[in-house]
């Protein structure tokens, strides 16, 4: 049996530089995290196309932040015999924000750039799926940028997509959802789990031009990243400022030098002394999580 191939496409800059993964087979593909924009969505269809002949049969997704699904449109119309699919609690995360989101975006960059009804996934019911032969299991939901994320472990080539739970080191962590020590908590032993598996190949969820995927150095990235966040955001004896938030994380990944008014200044304004939150953003019930929804997959879950 043919092993299963992976293949990455970055999105531009301006689509936040998220990774969509094509996942091949000898007959057939299928997709993991279509683009946050069009114009990426539209090179995702010739970048498919030039990599292989293969009907795509479903394109999946990790989480419900836009920037990994809401340009699928693009994508499912030049492919009309694909299923758009997302774990069943990926669905209902969606679902709580979707009218606000579909409000929000298509009016702040255009709707030359974002869909106004981006296509919603169905629920997938199964645990793993079989691709010409091999298996892809979905690992999930599990911590990371946000609530409820999916993991899909290819464990013949040991290769893991990991969405959002882990960001290369060319770029900042979407780490403004970290509401209480329990989400911090539950993202570590997220980390903990991938390392567990040994892949060999981690995708990550944002990627820059110019950069290549790295397991060990992306995976130690996002672990340094939540370590500052702690030290210098949740246990810190007193609150920064604004700018303070932003110079801190600014100064400690320089090579992370984009989209820094996105990450790093929702970042610093959630958690800056006097910053505006980003309320469009809050629709999950964040800080009421408990342990035992984040952490509960370990037996026996360890006292806190």
């Amino acid at each position: 049996m043919a092993p299963l191939q992976t293949h990455i496409h970055q999105a531009s800059e301006r689509g936040l530089s998220s990774v969509t993964t094509l996942i091949t087979g000898p007959s057939h593909c299928a997709l993991v995290d279509p683009p946050f924009l069009i114009p990426d969505a539209d090179s995702v269809v010739s970048w498919i196309r030039s990599i292989t002949p293969n009907p795509l049969v479903a394109v999946f997704i990790t989480h419900h932040h836009p920037d990994h699904y809401f340009s699928a449109n693009p994508i499912l119309d030049a492919f009309p015999a694909a299923k758009l699919y997302a774990a069943p609690y990926v669905c209902t995360a969606i679902d709580r924000e979707y009218d606000e989101k579909v409000q929000y975006w298509p009016a702040k960059l255009g709707e030359d750039l974002v869909p106004t009804r981006p296509r919603k996934p169905e629920p997938y019911p199964f645990s793993f799926f079989n691709l010409d032969g091999g298996v892809v299991v979905l690992l999930g939901p599990v911590q990371g940028d946000s609530i409820d994320n999916t993991l899909f472990w290819l464990p013949a080539e040991r290769t893991v997509i990991v969405g959002d739970v882990i960001y290369a080191r060319s770029t900042h962590v979407w780490a403004e959802e970290i509401e209480t020590p329990a989400i911090w908590a539950g993202w570590m032993s997220t980390l903990d789990t991938i390392e567990a598996l040994n892949p060999e190949t981690i995708v990550p969820g944002h990627l820059e031009e110019g950069w290549k995927m790295d397991a060990r150095a992306d995976l130690a990235h996002t672990r340094k990243y939540l370590e500052l966040f702690r030290e210098k955001i949740a246990n810190a004896p007193k609150k920064m400022s604004v700018d303070e938030v932003f110079k801190t994380f600014k100064d400690a990944f320089p090579q992370a030098d984009k989209n820094l008014d996105f990450f790093l200044g929702h970042l610093a304004n959630q958690f800056g002394e006097g910053g505006e939150v980003w309320e469009a953003n809050r629709h999950h019930r964040v800080g009421l999580k408990e342990r035992k929804e984040l952490q509960g997959y370990i037996l026996p879950l360890p006292e806190a």
